[in-house]
C-alpha cells in the first residue's frame, strides 16, 4: 500500500520520476456491449481523506469513459502522468497502478482505498454524473426550483450538485448536466470528501 501511494506522490511532486510513471495500459477489456453508446467526460478532482489518523489530500484530472455498464476511469497527476486506471465491468473490476501487477476484485471501491488511500464510488457515479440515482438501491433526492437534483443520498454517500452546465437555448434547465459535484461518504470511521468539476466541452 505504501509503495503504490509513495509512487503516486512522487509522480506529482518530482519531475525526475516522470519516466517511471508512464501511461498505464488497462489490463481489463470492456465486456461486449455493441448496442451501448459510449460517453466520455474529463475534468478535475480533489479528494480529502483521513488515513492512519492524518488528514491528507490529492488532486489532479480525470478521464471517464462509459459504455453501457462498462466504466473506465483514469486518474492523472497535475503533471499529466496517469496515476491509476480503474476498469469496472459486469464481470469484475481491475485497478492498474504504475509498475505493479493488476489488482482484481468483484468491485473496485475497496481496491482503490487500499492502494491510494481514498475511494471513488465508481458504480454509483455512472448514474450520479447524469444527475440521477443509481437503479436498484434506495435513494433520497431533493430538487431545486428547476427540477434538477440538489442533494442525492444513496449507498452511504451524500452527493451535492453545486453547479450545472449552461442550458442551450430552447433546452429545459432540468435536462442539463452537472458541472460541479461534491461527494461525501457518510459516517465518521473514515471521512472522505471528493469534488468533481466536469469540463463542458467534453460531454457527448
Amino acid at each position: 500500500m505504501f509503495r503504490s501511494r509513495r509512487l503516486a506522490l512522487l509522480c506529482v511532486a518530482a519531475p525526475l520520476w516522470l519516466a517511471a510513471c508512464s501511461t498505464i495500459t488497462p489490463s481489463r477489456n470492456f465486456d461486449a456491449d455493441e448496442s451501448a453508446r459510449s460517453q466520455q467526460y474529463t475534468g478535475r478532482f480533489a479528494a480529502n481523506y483521513t488515513r492512519y489518523g492524518r488528514s491528507e489530500g490529492v488532486q489532479g484530472s480525470f478521464r471517464w469513459l462509459e459504455q453501457g455498464r462498462n466504466v473506465r476511469l483514469d486518474l492523472v497527476s497535475p503533471l499529466g502522468q496517469t496515476l491509476a486506471v480503474v476498469t469496472s465491468t459486469p464481470s469484475g473490476a481491475t485497478l492498474d497502478l504504475p509498475n505493479e501487477k493488476p489488482r482484481n476484485a468483484p468491485e473496485v471501491d475497496s481496491l482503490m482505498e487500499q492502494a491510494l488511500g481514498f475511494s471513488l464510488p465508481v458504480s454509483g457515479m455512472r448514474d450520479w454524473l447524469h444527475g440521477r440515482p443509481a437503479p436498484g438501491m434506495p435513494a433520497s433526492v431533493t430538487r431545486d426550483t428547476s427540477g434538477r437534483p440538489d442533494t442525492l443520498k444513496q449507498n452511504g454517500w451524500t452527493v451535492r450538485y453545486v453547479a450545472w452546465q449552461e442550458a442551450a437555448e430552447g433546452i429545459p434547465a432540468a435536462t442539463t448536466q452537472p458541472r460541479r459535484i461534491d461527494m461525501a461518504r457518510d459516517g465518521n470511521d473514515a471521512p472522505l470528501s471528493v469534488r468533481l468539476v466536469i469540463d463542458p466541452e467534453t460531454k457527448q
